[in-house]
């Protein structure tokens, strides 16, 4: 009797190891998918050029993990929901493939990496939240500044709050919106180019 006892509790305890859940996996967003290139993206050598510049993300972004704003003053790290590369990168690449996307008059291209022709305009941006938010928005905020080379004068701030609305549960949701609110950013930033 003592025995089938013994053996009843090792079968249970064998059995809710077995039905306990499986540990969590990391799982890893891009903010530009490899699938959703364009051909508009390629530089016309005819064209002229505008610098783009990302200022450093603010501190708390960078990291690898997803943000995710509890309160007014409380931010949330996740730990298993993880960019796949630098967050600088991945927002200036999109920034520059949806500028180019958007506006065929002229080449856009990232002030850190060129060393082509001058350009006729220089587009510096600052950012200062890009998040999702527990009122289940994504949140992109901070300024811009247009300097022509044509102008001495300085440059006025263009400041900008763009907020989606997420209308479903979980990060890679979040994410999408997050990649659209760069989409409206940029045509924030081409809406402001004045070439003459």
């Amino acid at each position: 009797m003592r025995q089938s006892i013994i053996v009843t509790i090792w079968l249970v305890m064998m059995v809710s190891a077995c039905s306990s859940n499986a540990p969590t996996k990391t799982q890893y967003y891009l903010l530009n998918s490899p699938t959703n290139t364009s051909a508009s993206t390629v530089s016309n050598e005819n064209q002229q050029n505008i610098t783009v510049s990302l200022l450093e993300l603010p501190d708390y972004l960078k990291q690898p993990s997803l943000v995710l704003q509890l309160s007014s003053h409380q931010l949330h790290y996740s730990h298993f929901h993880m960019w796949a590369e630098p967050l600088q990168n991945s927002f200036s690449q999109a920034l520059l493939d949806d500028l180019n996307q958007q506006d065929n008059r002229f080449n856009y291209i990232d002030n850190s990496t060129t060393t082509s022709k001058a350009s006729i305009e220089a587009i510096t941006i600052k950012v200062t939240a890009f998040h999702a938010t527990h009122q289940s928005q994504a949140l992109l905020t901070g300024t811009f500044w247009v300097q022509n080379s044509n102008t001495v004068k300085q440059p006025q701030p263009h400041k900008f709050t763009l907020t989606l609305s997420l209308d479903k549960n979980g990060y890679e949701h979040a994410v999408e919106k997050m990649r659209q609110s760069i989409n409206q950013l940029a045509q924030k930033i081409i809406n402001n180019i004045n070439v003459e």
